[in-house]
């Protein structure tokens, strides 16, 4: 584990160096713009779907600079949607990786055209992207425009807004973690497992993984959301309107939070002796504090 925690250390160096290349910008009408996206993107990160994009493609035997703008993309859509999460009008939240939430310093208006230019500069540097072939290119775009629009992140925050509450039916609930935090995890690991070329069966092998692993980290929110220190969740607590503690009760939100873990790792049985890395990953998030 202690090796492992060494090379996502070192991934995160690698990965951060690029995005801070990524986000310059030098137009002087802009620096407030500017100033609000890096102000969220550069703060305090697991960078979680980026080092899981990176451990898939070491399955898959893919490079890390193959994988670079992938995973700065995944990172740039997911920061996005943490600004747009925490407006008044939304959660309303006032602690995001534990520093106040972007519209608290630069206010609603620059925070919400600061998400839109996350979201575009991650389609911008994929378009851009010299390391990918034309097919491999239009088949991740298509992927990733449908799992962050309407088949993805998008439903499920407009379903998160319209019927959370405690008394939320399960249904819904699973409704809009399936396309809220699992959408990203599964676009992180199928995106990686279609540029290494992986065939149809371990294309489906790593999304069951990611779904279910999203689910995983999704519950373990919630129960962080109920008993967790805001100092190192980094987050407001008990934001949610309805959630899987809400729902289920502590005791049994860990068990199901177990109970899709072991899903994710019965997943990985195909990759059996190569898989070692993305079962650590899963136990990493089971034992995390924030």
């Amino acid at each position: 584990m202690d090796s492992m925690l060494v090379e996502m250390n070192d991934l995160k160096t690698y990965f951060n160096h690029k995005l801070d290349s990524i986000l310059r910008n030098d137009d002087s009408l802009l620096q407030d713009l500017t100033e609000s996206m890096r102000y969220s993107l550069f703060s305090e990160s697991k960078r979680l779907r980026p080092l899981f994009c990176f451990l898939v493609g070491d399955l898959f035997k893919v490079s890390r600079d193959k994988l670079i703008s992938l995973a700065c993309a995944l990172e740039l859509i997911h920061t996005a949607s943490l600004i747009l999460d925490d407006l008044p009008y939304m959660d309303d939240a006032q602690l995001r990786r534990g520093k106040a939430a972007n519209h608290l310093i630069y206010g609603q208006e620059t925070a919400i055209l600061a998400s839109i230019g996350l979201l575009m500069k991650a389609f911008e540097i994929i378009s851009n992207d010299t390391h990918l072939t034309p097919d491999i290119k239009t088949k991740v775009l298509l992927h990733l425009t449908h799992g962050v629009g309407m088949g993805g992140m998008t439903a499920g925050q407009f379903v998160d807004l319209k019927f959370s509450s405690p008394t939320i039916n399960p249904d819904k609930l699973d409704y809009i973690h399936k396309h809220k935090t699992a959408s990203l995890f599964v676009l992180a690991g199928l995106l990686a497992a279609i540029v290494g070329n992986a065939s149809d069966h371990e294309q489906r092998a790593i999304k069951d993984y990611a779904l279910n692993l999203g689910f995983a980290f999704q519950i373990f929110d919630d129960i962080l959301d109920l008993d967790g220190d805001p100092a190192e969740t980094g987050k407001s607590k008990r934001r949610d309107k309805g959630n899987f503690v809400q729902l289920y009760g502590l005791e049994t939100a860990k068990a199901l939070a177990r109970e899709y873990t072991e899903k994710a790792f019965r997943s990985l049985d195909k990759f059996e002796g190569r898989n070692e890395k993305l079962l650590q990953l899963g136990n990493l998030l089971l034992d995390r504090k924030r």
